[in-house]
């Protein structure tokens, strides 16, 4: 006898870790949107071991029109998570987010110097050295070659990190539309994106315009003095943007390239785009220059 299918979790974010948090934040801010805590349940076995009933109890207050998904933050990187995703959820929709690994062993390196676990003065070259597997946790491409083996494209919505910060407008609505939500929902920190058309009948006059004006510019004066006298705490999303500043060394650079250019490969075959000339994986391999008798 078949066991019925599992149907309040309709989608799964599987992450990753260093890329994924600005696109969460953003279906986080969606009113039709019931998230859980990330409760590693599909990724930890001692988590999987507490059952359907406990890991679908964290949505229990749910609204009734709401979708429900679980926003983990390195599903993708587990071997074990793929299988018992599709086992318990067949027809969730999964999103993940993925980074040039260039700029994700930064963001991995800059996390731990602002967590302190390792001094100011340890190298990139030296953390990553001690820290391998931060090399093999942004091997994308072997990561989601599981995750297509199970699920199809359409069901596995997969956007770079660059993506959405540069273009956030359409990644929004695609995921939105992805997760099964109203897809013209802005989330707040993206309405000043929104193009606003001016109506030639219903055009402000002088005085209304230079009021707007004054009040938006004193608006931003006293948000900048704020800023200055009480630091917001510092996002994850703000780590990428410190990382691409950190200069590579050559040998460095040629050393990550010769090491994620086959899974940057995989890839780009997979998402059916040019990631490798994207991220500046395409030059050639150093040819070795042949043995003269």
């Amino acid at each position: 006898m078949r066991r019925p299918q599992r149907r309040l979790v309709s989608f799964i974010g599987i992450g990753s870790a260093s890329a994924a948090p600005l696109l969460y934040s953003y279906i986080k801010s969606h009113p039709g949107v019931c998230t859980a805590a990330d409760t590693q349940f599909f990724g930890s076995t001692e988590a999987f071991k507490q059952g359907i009933d406990w890991y679908e109890s964290f949505f229990a207050k749910r609204g009734a029109s709401m979708v429900c998904g679980e926003l983990a933050s390195n599903y993708i990187q587990s071997a074990q998570a793929a299988a018992l995703i599709v086992r318990t959820y067949p027809n969730a929709h999964l999103v993940a987010v993925i980074e040039n690994p260039l700029t994700s062993v930064r963001v991995a390196y800059v996390e731990a110097r602002r967590a302190h676990t390792i001094t100011p003065q340890t190298s990139l070259a030296l953390f990553l050295k001690q820290n391998p597997d931060v090399l093999f946790n942004a091997r994308y491409g072997r990561q989601l070659a599981q995750y297509f083996s199970y699920y199809a494209p359409i069901d596995l919505l997969v956007v770079t990190a660059g993506d959405v910060r540069n273009d956030a407008l359409r990644v929004v609505k695609e995921t939105y539309e992805h997760i099964g939500v109203d897809s013209s929902f802005i989330p707040p920190p993206l309405v000043h994106l929104v193009p606003v058309e001016d109506d030639p009948k219903h055009k402000p006059g002088l005085i209304k315009r230079t009021f707007r004006f004054l009040k938006q510019h004193t608006k931003d004066f006293f948000t900048n003095l704020a800023n200055r006298l009480y630091p917001p705490e510092v996002p994850l999303e703000t780590a990428a943007m410190v990382a691409r500043k950190i200069p590579l060394s050559p040998e460095l650079e040629s050393y990550l390239k010769d090491y994620y250019r086959q899974d940057v490969a995989l890839l780009s075959r997979l998402l059916h785009r040019s990631l490798s000339s994207e991220w500046g994986f395409d030059e050639e391999e150093p040819t070795k220059p042949k043995k003269t008798r």
